[in-house]
């Protein structure tokens, strides 16, 4: 039957995993929708439902959180996913970046600030040199690993994820406003320059002669439509007494209100059923880790799961292999996925399994190895016919010695770590334009449907 108002197809048959839905329009949701995804989903599905499937001590409820207003809104949530739809049909890019490591000690303004510039720089550079708009998530609020045995709260540990909660709350606030600063795209092109000014002149003075012209033709640089960068945030779910907290129901659907996206490593796949049963039951997009290890047949029962409807923009694949192992995997995995019909964001983690240890005790990660793993995605997907649609990069806006090699060329005896021996090292912002600027002559390389390359 039809909706109406969003002129939605929808065929039911007896086994609601075999709903399908052919949408016309990615306007806001019919409650032809809702019901669809609640003939799916189950309508005893409660933000509780998780603790009967926890296979350890559920913890405090967070009662104090769930008075607080949510970090992020429905509407919001709607546009990532509409956005990730763009992403898997091929007719955007996912950049996903971010300081992994939180400091629960201490509000990382600066830190916080600089970091979203270099994303956004990053932005216009994989933009102007690809010609592809680019989606951006910045991974920030969200990071309790290390509060409590297997993710369970105290009374102590709750009063410590309120604080949490607010710092997060203070970064998303100055996010938003930096987002809606007066800061113009020329202004950003001066970070640019700041930052690495030789080694990007060109390219700048290309960016700047452009957005004179649109200037020229008649559209104005200023307003919002060129000063605001759209973002989104996103962190890994690990403290689910937290999540439960902030759920909200909005229309007659669950939102996840602490972040845009939730993303899962294999090794929460691996804790219990609970984090699936979560993230079954709420709108938000998810990201899945899968490497070397992950099982095809595994991956696309827990895909069914998370999306029943196969709603294009709701599940995203991490892919995180070594530069060496990538090409015995990936392939597979992509038959794999293809096969069951499974609609996916196809993202390239690829500084995670390159990492090495140095002399002085600290990790790192060559960027040569970052460069070689990304290469070998296009590359993979350009051969499997499917779309290479993202890449997250840990990053930070200071000035760290990290990764080896690159702009500015590091080497062993350079690395420090920063933020601890045993932590993923990041990208610098010279290093990281560097890397977007590649990316973005890869995505220049290939057609508008990513299956071909273009003729030199």
């Amino acid at each position: 039957f039809l909706a109406p108002d969003r002129m939605d197809a929808f065929v039911f048959s007896p086994n609601a995993s075999q709903i399908m839905i052919r949408r016309r329009s990615e306007n806001t949701r019919s409650a032809v929708v809702r019901f669809a995804v609640s003939a799916v989903v189950g309508t005893d599905w409660k933000p509780t439902s998780w603790r009967k499937k926890a296979t350890v001590d559920a913890g405090v409820p967070l009662s104090d959180i769930s008075r607080l207003p949510p970090l992020v809104y429905s509407g919001e949530v709607d546009r990532l996913k509409s956005k990730l739809a763009d992403v898997q049909a091929g007719r955007a890019f996912l950049l996903k970046a971010g300081d992994r490591e939180e400091d629960f000690t201490v509000t990382q303004g600066e830190n916080t600030e600089a970091t979203f510039r270099l994303l956004v720089a990053q932005v216009i550079m994989l933009a102007y040199v690809s010609g592809v708009p680019i989606v951006k998530i910045n991974h920030i609020g969200g990071d309790f690993e290390n509060i409590g045995p297997l993710n369970v709260p105290s009374e102590e540990e709750g009063r410590r994820v309120t604080k949490s909660y607010y710092q997060s709350s203070s970064a998303l606030n100055l996010l938003r406003a930096l987002a809606k600063s007066p800061t113009s795209m020329l202004d950003w092109t001066d970070f640019i320059s700041a930052v690495d000014g030789e080694t990007h002149r060109d390219l700048i003075w290309k960016i700047e002669d452009a957005l004179r012209f649109v200037q020229a033709a008649g559209l104005n640089v200023f307003n919002e439509d060129f000063r605001e960068p759209e973002f989104y945030v996103s962190h890994e779910l690990f403290l689910l007494p937290y999540e439960e907290a902030l759920t909200r129901s909005v229309d007659g659907q669950w939102y996840g209100a602490s972040t845009h996206m939730y993303w899962m490593t294999r090794g929460s796949q691996e804790l219990d059923e609970a984090h699936i049963e979560y993230l079954r039951g709420v709108e938000n997009p998810v990201s899945i880790r899968v490497d070397t290890e992950t099982s095809e047949a595994s991956l696309v029962e827990i895909m069914k799961t998370l999306n029943p409807l196969n709603e294009p923009g709701k599940v995203v694949l991490t892919c995180s292999f070594g530069s060496s192992k990538i090409w015995g995997k990936l392939p597979k995995l992509i038959r794999s996925v293809t096969e069951a019909g499974m609609k996916v964001v196809w993202v390239c983690d690829p500084m995670r399994e390159n990492t090495i240890p140095t002399e002085n005790g600290c990790l790192t990660c060559p960027v040569e190895l970052i460069w070689s793993e990304i290469a070998s995605f296009f590359n993979v997907h350009m051969q499997e016919g499917s779309y290479p649609g993202g890449v997250f990069l840990e990053m930070t806006g200071s000035d760290v010695s990290e990764c080896v090699g690159g702009i500015g060329a590091i080497t062993d005896s350079d690395v420090c770590c920063e933020a601890g021996p045993d932590v993923l090292p990041r990208l610098n912002a010279r290093q990281a334009l560097a890397v977007a600027q590649e990316i973005g002559r890869l995505l220049k390389a290939i057609s508008p449907d990513g299956r071909t390359l273009k003729a030199p």
